[in-house]
């Protein structure tokens, strides 16, 4: 039976060239294998393919903005779930009226804008102070509750409620027809609890304290993580 591995991204899949070079070649045998590799990352579809390009990282699915949208492996549109419309503007109204419109961006699910077209699936502002970061958070979410976040190490991430990473693996388990027992999943932060609560989780070694309360294994790398799995 395949086994499924999904990856966070950032300090999970790459920590360092070094060791993201060991990571991919792990995962080219691991695919190989006839396994499945997906990527689940906070970074919009557009960023996390440069890097892709970048390392040229094999994989079979992206689940992007932390379930947002989900893409196969030749770019193609799977899922997209967006923050409803009336409340993307009434936040860009917020964003516009606090003077906080230089440091946001909108992602249609593609791309990067500094306007609402049609599409709003994620609104990133970035977080220049914590505390008053937090204060904006907690802000949006109490009056628009069809909407969550939280707050990376640079930024301030919004997306419609439903959206998670463990949900963007849902719909992958639903369209494949997998085996829940053989999903595994890895991450280091708070926006990887769901899915490794969820999926058979474990933390890389760097986590965040959040994270590591929800985890009983703690791995250096991807590709430690890939042989202890392959010995399941």
């Amino acid at each position: 039976m395949s086994k499924v591995l999904i990856s966070d991204f950032d300090n999970t899949l790459y920590v360092d060239d070094n060791q993201i070079i060991q990571n991919i070649n792990k995962i080219k045998d691991f695919i190989n294998l006839g396994n499945i590799f997906i990527i689940a990352t906070g970074r919009s579809y557009i960023d996390i393919s440069k890097m892709i390009i970048k390392y040229n990282i094999p994989y079979n699915y992206l689940i992007c903005n932390d379930g947002g949208t989900i893409f196969d492996n030749n770019g193609k549109l799977l899922y997209k779930k967006d923050i409803p419309i009336n409340i993307a503007n009434d936040i860009m109204k917020y964003v516009k009226t606090n003077n906080l419109e230089d440091i946001t961006y909108i992602d249609s699910g593609y791309d990067y804008t500094k306007s609402i077209k049609t599409e709003v699936n994620a609104i990133i502002i970035r977080d220049i102070d914590r505390l008053k970061s937090l204060e904006i958070l907690k802000l949006l979410e109490s009056n628009y509750p069809e909407i969550h976040g939280y707050i990376s190490d640079n930024w301030i991430n919004i997306t419609e409620k439903t959206v998670t990473k463990a949900n963007g693996i849902k719909y992958i388990q639903s369209y494949l027809n997998l085996d829940k027992h053989d999903i595994y999943t890895i991450g280091d932060t708070i926006n990887d609890i769901p899915m490794i609560k969820e999926y058979n989780g474990v933390c890389m070694i760097n986590s965040t304290d959040d994270l590591k309360q929800h985890c009983n294994k703690h791995f250096n790398s991807v590709y430690e993580y890939i042989d202890y799995i392959e010995k399941i």
